[in-house]
């Protein structure tokens, strides 16, 4: 059984149809716990994760890459999420608005930003329902 050709939840399938089709996600963190669960869990939901080490990495990720959403640590070498952020935003504020920041201390620069963040540990639950807010992929059920 095939999806019609117009239909507009093809980017919304759960790992399936076109590669294009995918909302892609980049984690930028250096703990490798961290990561390796963001990414099984938002691969698991049907996202395609990329990975940077540090706020640095990120950077120049984003700068050769779009992203759907980015998933930011605060605490990294080379770059910290603040930094990130100020410097995503100085390349564009609405990317800049796309980041979910994590972090054990949620303090008045994350909040500053109006961007939404998790505090560690947080839920499987709590993962999926910011990133798919954050894409507009958030269906009420």
């Amino acid at each position: 059984m095939s999806e019609p050709k117009g239909s507009k939840e093809k980017v919304t399938k759960k790992g399936k149809g076109k590669k294009s089709a995918k909302k892609r996600i980049l984690v930028a963190d250096d703990d490798e716990i961290i990561v390796s669960l963001v990414k099984e869990i938002l691969e698991g939901e049907g996202f395609k994760v990329e990975v940077a080490r540090d706020g640095m990495e990120g950077l120049e990720k984003i700068k050769k890459d779009g992203y759907d959403a980015i998933i930011s640590n605060m605490n990294m070498p080379r770059m910290k999420g603040d930094k990130l952020y100020l410097e995503v935003k100085g390349l564009s504020p609405t990317l800049a608005k796309k980041i979910i920041f994590i972090s054990g201390i949620i303090n008045d620069f994350i909040k500053s930003t109006g961007n939404p963040y998790l505090r560690k540990p947080f839920s499987r639950e709590e993962l999926v329902k910011t990133v798919k807010d954050i894409i507009g992929s958030y269906k009420k059920s």
